[in-house]
């Protein structure tokens, strides 16, 4: 069966968090997310309002996914893109590239200027990203806090 590229709902939005526990268990993000977790993030995302989702799916099975958020700056209305996964049996055949392609594309028909993301500074991930024309930002640096 051929792999569908497409806009996807919220519904189809929760079906992503079996990905998300999946996928990010394999290196080189060596996460473990339970389900309920999982789930509560893709509900985060797809009720954001503006949000965009796009989805791979084969006899209507999500295989991987994208989702993109709103973020105005001063710099102008770019998508941040919280969340990209496919399942790691189907990982290496271009699925996540095309997913990227087409939020890209949708992202563009909404009226947004840019996109960016926050992945590893190094290794296969960051590899990927820069295939796809991503730049590491050389002026900004992620800043974190841990409560408690």
């Amino acid at each position: 069966m051929p792999v569908i590229f497409q806009r996807i709902n919220e519904g189809q939005a929760s079906q992503a968090a079996t990905i998300i526990v999946q996928a990010y268990v394999e290196p080189p993000w060596n996460e473990e997310w339970s389900l309920e977790g999982a789930t509560a993030r893709m509900g985060e995302l797809s009720t954001t309002p503006g949000w965009i989702g796009v989805g791979a799916l084969e006899a209507g099975q999500l295989l991987g996914f994208a989702i993109g958020l709103p973020h105005t700056s001063a710099s102008g209305r770019g998508l941040y893109i919280p969340e990209i996964a496919v399942l790691p049996s189907h990982q290496g055949r271009g699925i996540g590239k095309r997913l990227l392609k087409l939020l890209e594309a949708e992202a563009h028909n909404a009226g947004f200027s840019s996109a960016w993301l926050l992945s590893q500074s190094q290794g296969a991930a960051a590899e990927y990203y820069k295939a796809s024309d991503y730049k590491q930002v050389a002026k900004l640096r992620v800043y974190s806090k841990s409560f408690g």
